[in-house]
């Protein structure tokens, strides 16, 4: 009776962990969340939101807290990382830092002030619900969650991928933001002129771009990139010759 009540027991240990096992893992989740609705406050007072990541390649989104002790110590690396795409032409990264500081509003001039006393100097606002809802796994009552997370986030504003916890160095955190740099333009690339995103550059997508151009239609912010075939921040003609002469085989 005894071995039958510890196989009846381990049988249910088994199957509780293959249960457990099958269960998404929560930090996966909130990839794919569209941020481009986010809107909020700089540390200056100005108003931002998610037409910043348009403006760039990527964008680097660090989640931090006035009181954190590995906040403070992945800080320098993101200087250094806002220094280094200021300072290099070409390289399209935005980085941008977003204070947490759940029912305290007196961090935020704490914020300031530590970020002024260190020379930080990459823009900063404070926490929106957008990120509260990717912070805290899709459950942003719940106000107990990791402290810092670092976000990368393509020009559509898409969540690429998500760090819980803190970053050892600036190797570390340059290696991360170059190789998705890589890969995103590689996409962005393949994507160029496909202004309807159907998966192939044909006479529909000219006649999109040259609507566009023309102020027949609006084109959606993602449809504007995919179309801005010459890099200027405009559909316009141009663009869409270009995609017709691609769609001839001429360009």
């Amino acid at each position: 009776m005894l071995h039958s009540k510890r196989a009846g027991a381990l049988a249910a240990l088994m199957l509780a962990a293959l249960l457990f096992i099958s269960l998404p893992i929560s930090a996966e989740g909130v990839i794919g969340t569209d941020l481009s609705g986010f809107s909020s406050v700089t540390f200056s007072g100005e108003p931002i939101d998610g037409s910043v990541f348009s403006s760039s390649e990527l964008t680097v989104i660090n989640i931090w807290q006035r009181w954190c002790g590995p906040c403070w110590s992945e800080m320098p690396a993101f200087q250094q990382l806002h220094e280094h795409y200021s300072e290099t032409p070409g390289a399209d990264v935005f980085v941008l830092g977003a204070l947490y500081y759940g029912s305290d509003p007196s961090q935020v001039p704490q914020a300031i002030e530590f970020c002024l006393e260190h020379g930080y100097t990459w823009e900063q606002m404070v926490m929106c619900p957008e990120l509260l809802f990717v912070a805290s796994d899709g459950e942003p009552e719940n106000e107990y969650f990791h402290i810092p997370q670092t976000l990368i986030v393509d020009r559509y504003g898409c969540l690429r991928e998500r760090i819980v916890g803190s970053i050892a160095d600036h190797d570390e955190l340059f290696a991360l933001v170059s190789g998705w740099l890589d890969t995103l333009r590689g996409e962005y690339a393949a994507e160029a002129g496909d202004v309807d995103s159907n998966g192939a550059v044909d006479v529909i997508d000219a006649l999109l771009a040259m609507r566009h151009a023309m102020g027949v239609i609006a084109l959606e912010p993602g449809q504007r990139l995919r179309g801005d075939m010459d890099g200027d921040g405009a559909v316009t003609v141009s663009d869409a010759i270009i995609i017709m002469r691609i769609t001839m085989g001429v360009h």
